[in-house]
């Protein structure tokens, strides 16, 4: 069963930045966004001036995506590991 986390009422470019951060949330794993949550991301990014992201959509190495299962509530996210193939 997957696992959604509670980040805040409004979740932010700073609060995504500050959760992977303090979390530490490896480079290369996905953090999943209710797909209105990433739209106002996107607005959040729009309404600051500066150029929007590239897409896929990355901070601090951690992928931001759009949940297209619409089963993420508003306001959490979800973290998918990066799996690793064995060595």
């Amino acid at each position: 069963m997957a696992e959604f986390i509670f980040i805040g009422d409004s979740i932010s470019f700073p609060a995504l930045r500050d959760f992977i951060f303090t979390h530490k949330i490896d480079a290369g794993d996905t953090v999943v966004l209710n797909a209105l949550d990433f739209d106002r991301l996107l607005l959040e990014i729009k309404a600051s001036g500066e150029e929007l992201p590239d897409i896929p959509m990355t901070l601090l190495g951690v992928l931001i995506t759009k949940d297209s299962t619409d089963t993420i509530p508003a306001g959490k996210i979800q973290i998918v590991k990066n799996e690793q193939p064995y060595h």
